[in-house]
């Protein structure tokens, strides 16, 4: 999985417990959970995004 601003790529598994799919990330130890393998994905891209967003950048010191 690319991150559109750090271009880092992300390992993650998906795996299905109790009839919910769970995408876990364990580089961020993230995981983030879906009706279908594709909304578990998705939630995780989400979820990554809005963690790279909050991170400081060059011009934050």
């Amino acid at each position: 999985m690319n991150t559109k601003r750090n271009k880092q790529r992300m390992n993650y598994v998906v795996v299905k417990e109790d009839g919910v799919y769970i995408a876990k990330c364990s580089d961020l130890d993230l995981e983030c959970r879906g009706a279908t393998e594709q909304e578990a994905i998705a939630n995780l891209q989400e979820a990554l995004a809005l963690f790279y967003e909050d991170l400081p950048g060059p011009a934050d010191g």
